[in-house]
C-alpha cells in the first residue's frame, strides 16, 4: 500500500457502497451481516458520522457512528470501524478515532461509546493505550452469534466510554501515542473467578492469541469466556473501570480494573 492516505466524510452513494467491500474483508461475514449502504446513509443523514480512509478513489478502512440519546449527555456511539487487511499496521484505525473525535467536538459532542471483543489483544491497546478510553460495561453474548472471524462463539463485549475532552485524552490526540500508563504497574494482584482481590486496582488476564486458540477448540474457548466474565462482571459491578493493557511477569496480557 503506498501513496497519501486521505481521511474524509463520505459523500456519495458509492462511497457508502465501497463500505461493504471493507467489511468483508475485515470481518469475513457472510452478506447478511454486513451493514447495507443504505443504512449507513440514512443514519448519517439523521445527525451520525460515516467517514472513510481512502488511497486515491479505492477506500481502504471506514468508521461509522450514529446518536446516541440514553446516557443523558450529547454523546455519539461508533457502530462500526473497519480496515481492510491490505491496510492494517498503518495506524489508520486510530485516524479514524481521531478523525471522529475532532467531527463531535465540534457539533458539541463530549462522549463517544462503542463496543469490542476483549479478548483482540490489538484492539484493546488501540482503546485504552492510544486512545486513553476506559471500559465500563460488560455486556454478554451481545450480538447472539456473528459467524465470520468469530465463528460461533458468544459476541461477549466491552463496552468503551471515550470522554473527549478528559485531559488524558486530550494528551494523546495532541502527541500522537498514549504515553506511559497513569499508575505504577509492578507487582499488581491478579483477580481470579476464585479471588478477587479488594485492592483498588487489579490485573485481569485474557489469552494472548485473540481467536485462533478458540477457533481450535471452542469449547475451551467458551470456558475461558465464562471464567473472564465472572471475574470482570464482578469489578464492573463494584465500580472499577479497566483502563489499561499490560503484561504480567509470568507472561500473557491482563487489564488493569481500578476504582475511580
Amino acid at each position: 500500500m503506498k501513496g497519501p492516505i486521505v481521511v474524509r466524510e463520505l459523500q456519495s452513494p458509492a462511497d457508502f457502497a465501497a463500505t461493504v467491500e471493507v467489511s468483508r474483508a475485515a470481518w469475513r461475514y457472510e452478506d447478511v451481516m454486513v451493514s447495507p449502504p443504505t443504512d449507513l446513509i440514512a443514519a448519517t443523514h439523521s445527525g451520525g458520522l460515516t467517514a472513510g480512509a481512502f488511497r486515491g478513489r479505492r477506500m481502504v478502512a471506514f468508521v461509522h457512528g450514529v446518536p446516541r440519546t440514553n446516557l443523558g449527555v450529547p454523546c455519539q456511539h461508533s457502530h462500526l470501524l473497519a480496515v481492510h487487511p491490505d491496510a492494517q499496521g498503518l495506524g489508520l484505525a486510530a485516524e479514524l478515532k481521531l478523525f471522529q473525535r475532532r467531527w463531535c467536538l465540534e457539533r458539541g459532542i463530549g462522549l463517544v461509546t462503542w463496543t469490542y471483543d476483549p479478548f483482540l489483544l490489538k484492539n484493546a491497546r488501540l482503546n485504552m493505550v492510544r486512545l486513553r478510553a476506559a471500559a465500563e460495561e460488560f455486556l454478554p453474548n451481545f450480538y447472539g452469534e456473528m459467524g465470520g472471524i468469530y465463528g460461533n462463539l458468544p459476541s461477549d463485549r466491552f463496552e468503551i466510554r471515550w470522554r473527549l475532552a478528559d485531559p488524558a485524552v486530550e494528551r494523546a490526540a495532541r502527541s500522537g501515542n498514549g504515553g506511559p500508563p497513569p499508575f505504577e504497574l509492578a507487582a499488581l494482584p491478579v483477580a481470579t473467578p476464585r479471588r478477587i482481590p479488594s485492592a483498588a486496582r487489579v490485573a485481569v488476564p485474557f489469552p494472548p492469541d485473540g481467536l485462533d486458540s478458540f477457533r481450535a477448540d471452542p469449547a475451551g474457548g467458551r470456558r475461558a469466556r465464562r471464567a473472564f466474565a465472572a471475574v470482570v462482571s464482578a469489578l464492573f459491578d463494584r465500580g472499577s473501570r479497566a483502563v489499561w493493557v499490560t503484561t504480567l511477569p509470568a507472561g500473557g496480557p491482563a487489564y488493569v480494573f481500578e476504582r475511580p
